[in-house]
């Protein structure tokens, strides 16, 4: 029989609560290994052994988190015996430990992630479900499901019966049990980053701009961290009051910091013809969430806008 490891990091999928009950609970209040056991037909589809790399709310994850998840699945994916990984994860943040996984990693065997809307002591749990799916793809591939689309050793998102790119996949709603779809992110070969020797990423703020929005908050994220993503609205566009401190970071005579220009909107991209200020980076596809990992990424390397550019042309759609 096929053997999973199970990486447990928390998350809803071992939330636990007042009986029944489908909100009120504490994330990462039950062990992996309990809620592993009680998933029926889990033990006819392969060997599952559990390890609990952490056990949190998604939203407290850290880079440090995202280094000890890359460093365990690159040991795992090299021993002969083990056919593949799953990790479970909190759904809030599931999406960047995906798109930060799918960055770094580089090996042979599926890796999987998956979680729940649910807690593990509501009416209907999602999460066994949801599981059970994953270790399915984790030893059988995509083929061992319908409607799978990607394949060989990529990085994958398991939920709601749907199997995702981990790259692509985003969470659409806050609350239904179809939480997740898999997003355009464009085509060619993706940027990989070695982080050998690394024992934190760079910290990245990610700006929200709306109407009215106080630019002093640009110059407040620029003293605080080593780069800024900035959510635009429409093709990536914001207020002239926000050119002008956006200015400062990219250009003025003080720290220099890379600014990633995204949008907020949730489909279309931002390129960089329709940059509004010289010198600042376009997300192309990329989401505010992703591209933040993917700067915080591409910081380890260099802090050039224009070799900024080169890693976020590949999301182009």
């Amino acid at each position: 029989m096929k053997k999973v490891v199970v990486l447990a990091t928390g998350g809803t999928i071992a939330g636990a609560g007042e009986p029944g009950k489908n909100v009120g609970y504490k994330s990462g209040a039950i062990e992996a290994a309990d809620l592993v056991a009680a998933v029926p037909g889990l033990a006819q589809v392969a060997q599952v052994s559990v390890e609990q790399v952490c056990n949190i709310n998604s939203d407290d994850v850290t880079s440090a988190i995202w280094l000890r998840l890359l460093s365990r699945i690159k040991e795992l994916a090299v021993k002969p015996d083990v056919d593949g990984v799953v990790i479970m994860h909190g759904t809030d943040t599931m999406e960047e430990t995906a798109c930060f996984l799918a960055l770094t990693l580089d090996v042979q065997k599926p890796v999987v992630l998956t979680g729940a809307m649910r807690p593990a002591t509501a009416a209907e749990p999602d999460g066994p479900t949801n599981l059970l799916l994953a270790v399915k793809v984790a030893v059988g591939g995509v083929a061992a499901v319908a409607g799978g689309t990607a394949s060989g050793g990529r990085v994958l998102l398991a939920f709601a019966g749907k199997v995702m790119d981990g790259l692509s996949a985003q969470k659409i709603h806050a609350n239904a049990l179809d939480a997740f779809v898999g997003m355009p992110v464009g085509v060619g070969a993706l940027p990989h980053f070695e982080l050998d020797g690394v024992a934190e990423l760079p910290k990245v703020a990610v700006l929200y701009f709306n109407a009215e929005a106080d630019p002093a908050q640009v110059a407040f994220a620029a003293g605080r961290s080593e780069g800024i993503v900035v959510a635009g609205a429409g093709a990536g566009e914001f207020s002239e009051a926000w050119i002008a401190e956006i200015k400062k970071c990219v250009s003025g005579p003080g720290k220099r910091v890379p600014v990633v220009v995204s949008t907020r909107i949730s489909n279309g991209e931002v390129v960089p013809e329709q940059l509004l200020v010289p010198g600042t980076v376009a997300a192309y596809a990329l989401p505010p969430a992703k591209a933040a990992v993917l700067l915080r990424l591409a910081l380890t390397q260099t802090q050039n806008p224009g070799s900024i550019q080169k890693f976020f042309k590949k999301f182009v759609v």
